[in-house]
């Protein structure tokens, strides 16, 4: 079936015969006689009316062709215009006359649907007048890769309208560019039959796709119910051949107007390349090559494989080279797939017979589109029409033989099943010695199991209890330190012998030891097995602020590290603003821990439109790529910080932080001269000052 389609779309690289008439030259080099169209004509065909010049290089004007050299060089055609497949542009010309008393507007209808470009030049002069100018020529741009909208007619062939307006004769010349079969044929139709034909080449088309659609339907529901790989495969070469129909065929511009133009050539291609992976892979599943034809199967491979790379091809532009390659390789496995389904039917292989003469059906339609390649049969409407029955008859006969195959199967596997059925009962026994087996692994793994879950429990209340001991032994202290600082504070300064740096210093005591408390506090807040997250008490803030007070709060412990602010967050973030102090504090404190304290750290905010982000970057060396997401851990402590004082929770903590205020925390890697950590969080809803 796709060597069918392949030889009508003409990218089988046969040479073509076009055989040309020695005819008396007229005036203008014209040498072909005029179409006539009388007051009882319905229809005229354009064949025997033609001439036709090779534009190798696509250079050619209409001034060329019209009055220029090349005019001269225009042969006479015996019917319609068969180039066969080549790369080359063409030029066709015709005249039209007509008689008094006939229509004054006729339609001229071209064709094939799959050229891509045709453009149309037609100039109106009396009867009896010599050929007009250049500058006569009214333009025409139509084609399968040309905008749908271009036709005048929303048809799957190019319809061009000849208004004479009084005018006896019609001068027509035709540009044509495709990377198929160079082939056009056609006919001068009055109004009312032009819409017959269109109406009829509609209803045949769309019953053409609809039975197809039906089949393929059909083939997926079989598919699903049956649970048969086979009808599904089927069901996957119907698609390629309802994407052959509608790209090839014309019916795309019909269906999808819009973007026809773009569609139609991709379509066509991976549905071509597409239908010979798959109808190789049908091929094997159906005739089930491995077990009965070794050597075919072997040989099988290549098409699949060049039916995978066309499909690659395509997908890259490139499906005119990839095209006429797997036509030729189809047209030989088209006659081994046949030849193997008639060997398989005098085996008595089911369905293989049928499996033949549907692919068969498909090869004599193939070989009418060959003859037509090789300019002996012109005439393109009957070519489609065969192929297009071809394709009925393919897809009916190959359900068919596709039932008959899996009746057989059903079959075969009711046999398999009783005997699996015997086989199951012999096999009892040793089952269930299995079984027993099994459960004594099972209960020594479950002994196991529970061993490293008890383990598991007991790290976890060590750290528990770790986390209990950080917590008490820093309230002592803080507590006999905040009863002493009260004590001073009611002595009054006068007792300190710096008078008001007593003052300052108690202050920043104070501050020093609320810092302490708040980070108990918050740091250990509900981190139990019976707690796993932190109390959130959010409401609308300013980052500033938050960012000022955490600052403030850093000079208590580092009175001489500089901090440089950098931007402002205008707007409002939603958050706890202790726990987003003690996420940005503890950025800060890890800055100067880890920075040179002989350099400033750096605290830089923007805002988006739903986010807010706050940078704290030190001057110091940075972590590197491997411990950048460890140092967000709980209880990590790098190497390189060994002797710096902490327990590896600051970082944990302004992750969980952010998490909780649907943010995250991470290390800026394009940050290159020191070290960067983010927090960010989002935005208040609404916004607001």
């Amino acid at each position: 079936m796709l060597l069918l389609r392949l030889a009508l779309l003409g990218v089988l690289p046969w040479t073509p015969f076009s055989p040309a008439l020695a005819q008396p030259a007229t005036a203008g080099g014209w040498t072909q006689p005029p179409m006539h169209l009388h007051p009882d004509t319905r229809a005229v065909p354009i064949g025997g009316h033609l001439e036709y010049l090779v534009d190798p290089d696509g250079t050619l004007t209409l001034a060329d062709v019209v009055s220029g050299e090349a005019s001269h060089r225009f042969q006479p055609l015996r019917g319609n215009l068969n180039r066969g497949f080549t790369l080359t542009d063409t030029w066709v010309r015709m005249r039209v006359t007509r008689q008094e008393g006939a229509d004054d507007t006729w339609y001229l209808e071209l064709q094939p649907s799959f050229l891509d470009k045709v453009e149309s030049y037609v100039a109106l002069t009396p009867a009896d007048a010599g050929p007009p100018p250049v500058a006569a020529y009214d333009r025409t741009v139509q084609g399968d890769s040309e905008p749908t909208a271009n036709r005048m007619v929303r048809f799957r062939s190019f319809t061009q309208p000849l208004a004479f307006d009084g005018a006896g004769q019609a001068w027509i010349y035709v540009h044509i560019h495709t990377t198929s079969a160079t082939i056009l044929s056609g006919q001068v139709y009055r109004l009312i039959p032009l819409m017959n034909h269109i109406s009829l080449q509609s209803i045949w088309l769309g019953f053409v796709l609809g039975m197809a659609l039906a089949v393929l339907i059909s083939n997926l529901i079989h598919s699903y119910w049956l649970l048969e790989r086979i009808y599904f495969i089927y069901a996957l070469y119907v698609v390629t051949l309802i994407g052959l129909g509608l790209g090839s065929m014309g019916a795309l511009a019909q269906l999808l107007p819009g973007p026809a133009p773009e569609l139609a050539n991709l379509i066509t291609g991976t549905s071509v390349c597409g239908g010979i992976l798959i109808g190789a892979i049908l091929t094997e599943e159906f005739l089930n090559l491995r077990r009965t034809l070794p050597l075919v199967s072997l040989l099988n491979r290549i098409p699949i494989v060049l039916g995978g790379l066309g499909v690659i091809a395509t997908l890259a532009g490139h499906y005119t080279i990839a095209g006429a390659t797997l036509a030729t390789v189809t047209s030989a496995y088209m006659l081994i797939y046949i030849g193997s389904g008639i060997l398989l039917a005098r085996r008595g292989h089911p369905g293989a017979l049928m499996y033949s003469l549907a692919f068969g059906s498909a090869c004599m339609a193939a070989l009418m589109g060959f003859l037509r390649t090789l300019g002996v049969i012109p005439e393109i409407s009957v070519t489609e029409a065969v192929a297009q029955s071809a394709s009925l008859v393919h897809m009916i006969l190959m359900n068919v033989a596709i039932a008959s195959r899996v009746r057989l199967s059903e079959k075969e596997r009711k046999e398999a099943q009783a005997a699996a059925l015997s086989a199951s009962v012999h096999a009892e026994q040793r089952a269930l010695d299995m079984v027993a087996l099994r459960t004594r692994e099972l209960s020594a793994a479950k002994e196991s199991l529970e061993q490293a879950l008890a383990a598991e429990r007991q790290a976890v209340r060590e750290q528990i209890q770790f986390i209990d001991m950080v917590s008490h032994e820093y309230r002592t202290p803080v507590s006999i330190i905040r009863t002493g600082i009260d004590i001073l504070q009611i002595k009054g300064a006068d007792g300190l012998a710096d008078g008001p740096k007593g003052h300052d210093l108690l202050k920043r005591m104070a501050r020093a030891v609320d810092r302490l408390v708040e980070i108990i506090e918050v740091g250990l807040r509900r981190e139990t097995d019976r707690s796993p997250g932190l109390d959130l008490e959010t409401r609308p803030l300013r980052l500033d602020g938050v960012v000022a007070e955490a600052i403030r709060s850093l000079r208590a412990s580092h009175p001489d590290q500089e901090v440089r602010v950098e931007g402002r967050v205008p707007d409002r973030v939603l958050g706890d603003p202790a726990l987003l102090k003690t996420s940005i504090l503890n950025l800060l404190e890890n800055a100067a821990k880890y920075g040179p304290p002989d350099q400033p750290i750096r605290v830089a905010m923007e805002q988006t439109a739903t986010r807010s982000t706050v940078r704290v970057i030190d001057a110091g060396a940075g972590v590197v790529p491997a411990d950048r997401e460890r140092i967000f851990g709980k209880f990590v402590r790098l190497s390189s910080a060994e002797r710096i004082p902490g327990i590896g929770v600051g970082l944990y903590l302004v992750r969980r932080i952010a998490e909780l205020h649907d943010g995250r925390a991470y290390y800026d890697d394009t940050c290159t001269d020191g070290c960067c950590l983010v927090l960010e969080i989002a935005n208040a809803p609404g916004g607001g000052r």
